[in-house]
């Protein structure tokens, strides 16, 4: 008997004397021990110096009509070969190669975007034979899911853009049809190595997890990591959110315009003020203080402020002043330093609520993400 085959040496034990069925000696194939040997975690970008879009996994980009979800496909795809588009920084030094799966737009659409936005983001000569860039709106779903299937099979690109996946179906409401694809999908991004970025709409209520359909429901729980786009309320600003992640949360929103050459431009989030969906305005109360005042206790109170007669937001973060102290008056600091020296000094316990408490130091322009002389994303003070 092999003494190294746990399930023989089980049934041994167990006195069983029958043979191993075929299906589990199928299943021992895919057990994991300590000694298993796999491949390491690999990621194509990092977002604000956070590692996302990983190869052999799921990536969503979602949001309604029209808000910048083709816009942002067209950031990676030009990250793909530019090594920096905004906040997106692509890991390995060599280009990748990126597959557009187009199932919405026209074949002038489609042809416009690749030359007058991913083109133009790309600096230098444009790598024609790394994008592999198909127009399918004009088949049928099960033939758009065949050639799919086939193209990354053979092509082997990086990273694979479905805009909109929702086209690869007859009906994104069948469970069981949704279902398949996904697995399909799931199947053939960790044989391949690449990542697939599926792009689906948000439903109609604007609820950044209430994706369309059954498949959106599959999308949100099979998929590494989510980004919303939006345009923001009565601005020219579009944000790009990362609102799911298995690993890597991204804390810092991506703010961006459109310049008069249609090419984005890194900006910051515009003062509006937010609608609830009855169109009712919202409070501006940041969730970074939407903790009641009882819990504030646990936190170093050095960084509190009081206030006694304001019912409405009795307390707050003195964040210039925790921020200045993190930083003890360096220029730069790397964002994971930050978070520990931060998260130290505030006593703060939860990643996520860290998160909270840094975007509301950007947003109130404490500090900033940018790049050091290295091409490495880093936090900087702002003055006061």
């Amino acid at each position: 008997m092999n003494n190294n085959d746990p399930i023989l040496n089980e049934l041994a034990q167990a006195g069983q004397v029958s043979p191993v069925s075929p299906l589990l000696q199928t299943l021992d194939k895919y057990r994991i021990a300590t000694n298993t040997v796999v491949p390491d975690e690999e990621f194509l970008f990092r977002m604000f110096g956070r590692p996302c879009f990983p190869r052999r996994d799921l990536t969503t980009v979602t949001g309604v009509e029209k808000c910048g979800k083709t816009f942002f496909s067209s950031m990676l795809m030009a990250c793909c070969a530019e090594r920096q588009v905004l906040a997106l920084e692509r890991i390995r030094e060599e280009p990748l190669k990126v597959m557009w799966y187009d199932t919405e737009q026209s074949r002038q659409s489609t042809k416009g975007i690749l030359t007058g936005r991913v083109a133009k983001l790309v600096k230098g000569d444009f790598p024609e034979g790394n994008f592999l860039v198909f127009n399918v709106r004009s088949c049928g779903y099960q033939k758009r899911l065949d050639m799919l299937l086939e193209g990354i099979n053979v092509y082997c690109p990086d990273m694979v853009i479905i805009d909109n996946v929702s086209d690869l179906l007859s009906n994104i409401n069948d469970s069981d049809e949704s279902q398949k694809l996904i697995e399909q999908l799931m199947q053939v991004a960790t044989l391949k190595e690449c990542n697939i970025v599926a792009v689906i709409h948000l439903n109609r209520s604007g609820d950044k997890r209430n994706l369309r359909g059954w498949l959106g429901t599959e999308l949100l729980h099979k998929s590494f990591d989510v980004y919303n786009c939006e345009q923001l309320l009565s601005s020219d600003v579009f944000s790009v959110e990362q609102t799911l992640s298995r690993k890597y949360h991204i804390p810092e929103n991506l703010y961006y315009r459109i310049s008069d050459e249609g090419l984005p431009v890194i900006s910051s989030k515009p003062d509006v003020q937010g609608h609830d969906e009855q169109g009712r305005f919202t409070s501006n109360r940041p969730e970074a203080y939407q903790v009641s005042t009882e819990k504030t206790d646990t936190f170093n109170q050095s960084y509190i402020i009081r206030h006694q007669d304001n019912a409405r937001t009795p307390w707050e973060w003195n964040l210039r002043k925790l921020f200045d102290d993190a930083m003890e008056g360096r220029a730069m600091m790397a964002p994971d330093d930050l978070q520990d020296a931060v998260m130290r000094l505030a006593r703060i316990k939860a990643a996520k609520y860290y998160d909270k408490v840094y975007r509301l130091a950007v947003d109130r322009r404490i500090v900033q993400s940018t790049l050091n002389v290295n091409g490495r994303v880093v936090v900087i003070p702002l003055p006061a």
